[in-house]
């Protein structure tokens, strides 16, 4: 009777098993598959946006990024990622308006600034596009997706993009390679230096992309994919040279550097802090040096066109006209609204203030530094993370300098995304396989 006892239990034994292990196999992959669908509507989303800034087609006022065929556009394809996210994770989008709540400050303030604004509608249309954009960054990254799955969608987009600005060139201009003005475009106050252009997009865009890619190939450098990110270094470091895009050259290596730097972590002791503080002086003091350009016809007119540009004097200009009248210092002209500011205090009638913050003073006033300060706070601390992040803060920080990018657009989101991915605690699997250094022991 006990062997049959015996017997009997073994085989309940195997049946039970059996059913947890299909179970969990079951289980695991239900996971895979949640996984996997995840990634393609993340990626999705990111070509949309992409889609949404990337100049692909021309048309509109170059003044104003709100008229014409780029108005819908934009509008369009950002209004499709948002209800695409709201009908995927309706839950995680009223989850990330209250964790985030302090992410969508910017936003609040810059829909108010249309009341004041002299173009109203350019007002809220981009600060719609803002609390979209923000909006976006929030929801993917409280997504199921580590810190590297992202990267690698990320990757693939961008490489996405770039072919198709390659493509366009051969219907727009005869040839994938073409050096010159976008169409319906110039470069004010500059020589006819060869710079390339995708599509219909600015040199300096492409070359954010081209500098954004190379962080994200180096980041994925230890992956699986080594072999194709080198391949990509090579070609963003080609085109960073191609678009002459002399911030982001400078910007892009003295991040990598800090990037490295940030990984080391306290192998280096003090010596750290030293070379930090060195990368910082030396990427302005370089960049200092490559802003001046000999353009003779419009020297003769503005003498000061070798202070970075004209930079120097319009910051001077335009902090001179803020303080010279109150309610302007306190509410600025509107969002993104700064060109009817800023168009007559230069000789080459530049359409923004050429600084990031000075920009969000000169368009929302005090109080909207005050809103965009735990953004700025954020990205800061950023910086001293060793990951990634800290490179893309660095590269951030440093074009702010010179240009304002903290307003909606490919790049910002992209950052912006990848900050609040790590933060997220998605680091610790990037750690596992995807940095350029070990990691320093703590």
């Amino acid at each position: 009777m006990k062997p049959f006892v015996v017997t009997g239990l073994k085989a309940l034994w195997r049946i039970g098993a059996g059913s947890m292990a299909f179970n969990e196999k079951r289980v695991l992959l239900k996971s895979a598959s949640a996984k996997r669908t995840e990634g393609q509507r993340v990626f999705a989303l990111v070509v949309l946006v992409l889609l949404a800034f990337f100049r692909w087609l021309p048309g509109g006022d170059p003044l104003n990024p709100t008229t014409g065929v780029r108005a819908f556009v934009e509008v369009g394809f950002l209004g499709l990622a948002i209800l695409l996210a709201l009908f995927w994770w309706p839950r995680r989008l009223s989850f990330a308006l209250v964790k985030g709540w302090w992410l969508l400050l910017p936003a609040f303030w810059a829909g108010l600034s249309t009341l004041w604004s002299p173009n109203p509608l350019l007002t809220l249309a981009k600060a719609g596009e803002l609390l979209l954009v923000h909006l976006l960054a929030l929801v993917i990254s409280q997504g199921s997706l580590t810190l590297t799955d992202w990267l690698k969608r990320t990757q693939v987009s961008l490489l996405l993009i770039l072919l198709l600005g390659f493509g366009l060139n051969v219907a727009y201009y005869g040839t994938p390679f073409y050096y010159g003005p976008p169409l319906g475009g110039f470069f004010a106050g500059e020589s006819d230096r060869p710079r390339l252009t995708l599509a219909a997009d600015h040199p300096l865009v492409v070359g954010h992309l081209f500098a954004l890619l190379l962080f994200v190939s180096a980041a994925l450098l230890r992956g699986k994919g080594w072999f194709s990110s080198g391949g990509l270094i090579m070609l963003s470091v080609w085109g960073l040279f191609a678009t002459q895009a002399r911030a982001s050259i400078v910007a892009t290596g003295a991040a990598l550097m800090w990037w490295v730097l940030r990984v080391l972590g306290k192998r280096l002791g003090r010596l750290r802090i030293l070379l930090e503080t060195a990368v910082v002086m030396a990427a302005l003091g370089i960049a200092a040096t490559l802003f001046p350009e000999a353009v003779d016809a419009a020297s003769k007119y503005a003498p000061d066109v070798y202070t970075l540009n004209g930079r120097i004097p319009l910051w001077q200009a335009t902090v001179e006209a803020l303080f010279a009248d109150f309610a302007l210092l306190f509410l600025g002209t509107g969002f993104e609204a700064t060109r009817y500011l800023t168009f007559d205090l230069a000789y080459w009638n530049p359409g923004h203030t050429h600084n990031g913050f000075l920009e969000i003073i000169a368009g929302l006033g005090l109080p909207g530094l005050l809103f965009y300060l735990p953004l700025i706070v954020f990205v800061v601390r950023s910086m001293w993370r060793p990951s990634i992040a800290s490179a893309l803060s660095f590269y951030i920080l440093f074009m702010a300098v010179f240009n304002p990018v903290f307003q909606p657009g490919m790049v910002w989101f992209l950052i912006l995304t990848t900050l609040s991915m790590e933060k997220k605690g998605a680091v610790h699997a990037y750690f596992q396989d995807a940095h350029i250094l070990p990691t320093a022991r703590r």
